[in-house]
Parts: structure tokens; sequence; C-alpha cells
């Protein structure tokens, strides 16, 4: 008859490969400055007028406490795109303030003029994940892959 502690290595062994994968994932950032800068990219976005495509650019300047202040610009591609009182434009600017945690990369940003709210992930130095939604009547959700620009 096999002993139930036969199996326990494999255990272990599993558990250490969890570990390691979950630790590679979420990136640990001892400096938030490094982070600072302009990032980049495209993304197709689901709003009340509809859905749209639009390039977007944000620009961060992390502190070494973790806080955060910038702006996000989009400019649209195609569909149509309005700004923080209703009119309708292809382009506009959003001003965020934030907190990024170290200890996971994740970071939070807030709209200082709409009810914007960005939930974002860096991946490395030159990798940003984020989501953007916004509730209510101009509402707005969309997932990004930011790349940093160069310097």
């Amino acid at each position: 008859m096999k002993s139930k502690c036969s199996s326990i290595p494999a255990v272990i062994l599993a558990c250490l490969i969890v570990s390691l994968a979950e630790k590679s994932i979420a990136a640990s950032f001892s400096d938030p400055t490094v982070l600072s800068g302009a990032w980049a990219s495209s993304s197709i976005t689901l709003n009340s007028r509809g859905s749209n495509e639009t390039k977007k650019i944000l620009t961060l300047e992390f502190t070494e406490d973790g806080t955060i202040t910038g702006t996000a610009n989009w400019a649209l591609l195609s569909g149509e795109g309005g700004d923080h009182v209703d009119t309708e434009t292809d382009a506009d600017t959003e001003y965020l303030i934030g907190s990024f945690n170290p200890h996971d990369g994740v970071f939070f940003l807030s709209e200082t003029e709409e009810n914007g709210f960005w939930q974002c992930r860096a991946i490395t130095e030159d990798l940003l994940h984020c989501h953007k939604v916004q509730p209510g009547p101009k509402y707005v959700s969309t997932f990004v892959i930011f790349e940093r620009k160069p310097r």
C-alpha cells in the first residue's frame, strides 16, 4: 500500500512552480519613478457614442512615495468621441491623479474632470496593461497595452 507521504514531494514541487510563476507575473518596483514618462498605444473603446478606435498617450509622473500625476490624451482613428462636456470631438486630454503599489506593480488613476477610472499594472519598466472604465450616462470601457515612448 502506498503511503500518503509519498505524494508530498510532488505537492511541494507543484506549489514551488506556481509560486515562481506568480512572482514572474507580478513585477516589483522599489523605485516607482522609473515608470515616469510617456506611454503610447491604440485600442478599441466602447462608449456611449458606440465603438471607436483611438490612439492613446499616457504621460505620467511617479514619485518615490507612489503618488502619480499626469494626463491621458486620445485621438480618434475611427468612430465618434466626446469630451467632458459631451461636445463631439476627435481628441481630448484627461487630467489624472493616482497611487502606486510597488509590491505588485498595480496602480490606479482617477480622472479629475470626469468619473473615469483606470486600473493598471506595470508588467515591466516598458510595458503597462490598463483597463479604463467610466460609469454613468457617458460610459466608457477599454483595455489598453501601453509601451513606453522613446525618451
